[in-house]
């Protein structure tokens, strides 16, 4: 009863002073900071896709906020995740990046402490296709050289893609993959490669050209596979679900895929008021247009293949609404959950 008459209160207050509700959630942001966060280090196209948006999301918000960069890292994206909806503030001033290889962990792991269908998505900058490669300097050419001896692959955490690719390929066609743990970011890991500390890391295609052009150019890194939306510098390289029987194993790795249709995308934690997240939409959705955007991506070697928050909504859905089954098979296989006796 009392909330009822503080709403009807604060709207007739609203509606007193001449202004609508929706014109106050454009108000608020006027003299205020909207904060990015990264869900990795520095060094990466993560940080890159992140600092594009803050150089033009801020311009198309009305009021005009500042923006500025928070790099969030651990767990491969999941402590920024877990940060977002548990801690962050929830009046759309912190806009978070997701790493798209977490979207679907709560499907295999539900105590994960987020659901990505309940965050509010405003849209993403590109979908990219992910590769998995290895140093030119090491003895791996071929996705079946790895089935003969043991890789090293730099990761940045157990519930990373950068873990759960390899290890689902190791289970499904026998590789022999070694995943190291502990690396901040995409920068830490292309440098532990360089050095020899691991043979090689998954990566986005396009995290090369953003960050070490020369790796692509000069045929540093040699490509065993590739998963998500396809790209034709690649075409040649076995798609990982191509890899593996139809059935059931190809419906494991299209679940796993389902995260890169989900893309670059930014949100919103839950509760954020919807008004609020309703302007931050709009101007989203105007940046993806505008052509300044697209020429910061192209000048900074990202793609910019852009898709509505209605496109990330949908991608999401679809990874949730996977058959039980697949699921908890998937889940078994990368140790989530104890095989049934």
């Amino acid at each position: 009863m009392l909330k009822h008459l503080f709403t009807t209160t604060a709207s007739v207050a609203i509606m007193a002073m001449g202004l609508s509700a929706p014109a106050v959630a454009k108000d608020f942001f006027k003299g205020k900071t909207v904060t990015i966060v990264v869900p990795s280090g520095s060094g990466g196209t993560f940080h890159i896709y992140c600092q594009i948006v803050t150089g033009n999301l801020p311009r198309h918000i009305p009021g005009h906020p500042k923006g500025v960069i928070q790099n969030r890292t651990g767990a491969g994206g999941v402590k920024s995740l877990r940060w977002m909806v548990s801690a962050a503030p929830r009046d759309g001033t912190v806009i978070a990046m997701i790493n798209p290889g977490t979207t679907m962990t709560p499907v295999l792991r539900p105590k994960m402490g987020y659901d990505a269908t309940k965050l509010q998505w405003l849209g993403a900058p590109s979908v990219r296709t992910y590769t998995l490669g290895v140093w030119y300097k090491t003895p791996i050419k071929t996705i079946d050289d790895a089935k003969k001896q043991e890789v090293t692959l730099a990761s940045t955490g157990k519930a990373a893609t950068s873990t759960t690719l390899p290890n689902l390929l190791n289970k499904l066609i026998g590789t022999k993959f070694k995943v190291i743990h502990g690396y901040k970011g995409g920068g830490a890991m292309n440098l532990a490669v360089e050095r020899g500390e691991v043979w090689g890391r998954t990566n986005y295609y396009s995290g090369y050209l953003g960050v070490r052009p020369d790796w692509i150019r000069d045929k540093k890194i040699t490509f065993l596979a590739t998963i998500g939306p396809p790209r034709p510098e690649v075409k040649d390289v076995p798609r990982m679900r191509d890899l593996v029987k139809p059935g059931i194993d190809r419906q494991m790795v299209d679940l796993l895929e389902s995260n890169f249709n989900v893309g670059q995308a930014f949100y919103v934690p839950p509760g954020v008021p919807k008004q609020r997240v309703n302007v931050l939409r709009k101007a989203f959705t105007a940046m993806l247009k505008d052509p300044k955007f697209h020429a910061n991506a192209k000048k900074r070697r990202v793609p910019s293949i852009t898709r509505t928050w209605q496109q990330v909504e949908e991608a999401v859905r679809i990874g949730y609404d996977s058959p039980k089954h697949v699921s908890e098979k998937l889940a078994t296989l990368l140790g989530f959950r104890k095989k049934k006796k």
